[in-house]
C-alpha cells in the first residue's frame, strides 16, 4: 500500500530507486548506477521526515541531527536523480513470501536424460543474459525481465506447480553443460528466468542484502519456494528488488 506524504514528505524515492530497512540500516539500490548506499543513525527518522516512502518511520530525535546535514543528504540524492516530488504517483511494488522451501530438496523427478532442445534454449539464455550484463545497467536489465514477464502472463495459462519445479529441476542439472561453475548468482538468476520463460513459467526474481559484512544474492522464487538455492541461505538476506 502506498504511503501518503505529510506536508513536509514532499519528496519520495525515484522509480529506478529501492530501499530496505536491515539491521538498523536502510540500505537504497539506484538501479541506473548499480550502486548501493548504505544510511544509518540519526540520518534515518530524520529523512523519514522528509520522505514519504522512506522503509522506516520514526520519530526525529531532538538534537541529533542537524538540518543541515539533512538537507546536504536530501540536495546530494536530488541532484544524483533519486528524489522526485511525491505528488507523483509511486510505481506499485511487488511483494513476495518468505521463503520456506528450496527445490534440491523437494524435487528428484527431472531424469530423463539430456533435452537437446532444452539444452539449446539455456545455451541461448546464457549468451542473452552474458549480453545484458555486458550492456545494460540494472535498471535496464529489469525492465527486460519486467517485459518478458508481462508479455508471458498475458498470454500463458497458469501452470501447474509440477511443470515449473520439473523444468527448473532440469535445468539445474543441466546447467554445467552452458554454463561455469564460476557464474555468479546474478547471472545464474537471470539465464534461469530467461530459460524458464521459454518454457511459459515466470517465476518471480529477487535480489536481498544483507549488513555485518554487507553482501548482496540473487535467486529465483515461485511463492515460498526457492528455486536455485537453498531456503535457509537466502532467509539471511532482505528483499531489497523483487520482479
Amino acid at each position: 500500500m502506498s504511503q501518503t506524504a505529510t506536508p513536509q514528505q514532499n519528496l519520495r524515492l525515484a522509480d529506478h530507486v529501492r530501499a530496505c530497512h536491515v539491521d538498523g540500516q536502510v540500505i537504497l539500490l539506484d538501479l541506473r548506477r548499480d550502486r548501493y548506499i548504505g544510511v544509518g543513525g540519526a540520518l534515518l527518522p530524520a529523512l523519514s521526515a522528509r520522505i514519504a516512502d522512506w522503509p522506516l518511520r520514526a520519530p526525529t530525535p531532538e538534537n541529533q541531527t542537524s538540518c543541515s546535514e539533512v538537507d546536504t543528504w536530501i540536495t546530494h540524492m536530488r541532484q544524483q536523480g533519486m528524489l522526485v516530488s511525491a505528488s507523483t504517483p509511486p510505481p506499485t511494488r511487488t511483494s513476495i513470501p518468505e521463503p520456506q522451501h528450496s527445490l534440491a530438496a523437494l524435487d528428484e523427478s527431472a531424469r530423463h536424460g539430456i533435452q537437446w532442445r532444452r539444452v539449446a534454449s539455456i545455451a541461448y539464455a546464457t549468451l542473452t543474459v552474458g549480453q545484458w550484463l555486458k550492456r545494460l545497467r540494472l535498471a535496464e536489465i529489469v525492465i527486460r525481465v519486467e517485459r518478458l514477464r508481462s508479455a508471458g502472463l498475458s498470454e500463458a495459462a497458469a501452470p501447474s506447480p509440477d511443470q515449473l519445479q520439473g523444468a527448473a529441476s532440469w535445468y539445474l542439472r543441466t546447467r554445467p553443460l552452458v554454463m561455469s561453475s564460476h557464474d555468479e548468482c546474478l547471472r545464474d538468476s537471470l539465464v534461469m528466468l530467461r530459460f524458464l520463460s521459454a518454457e511459459g513459467l515466470y517465476p518471480g526474481w529477487v535480489v536481498g542484502v544483507r549488513t555485518r559484512p554487507f553482501g548482496a544474492h540473487s535467486w529465483v522464487q515461485a511463492g515460498s519456494l526457492v528455486l536455485n538455492d537453498l531456503h535457509e541461505t537466502v532467509r539471511g538476506y532482505t528483499p531489497i528488488l523483487i520482479v
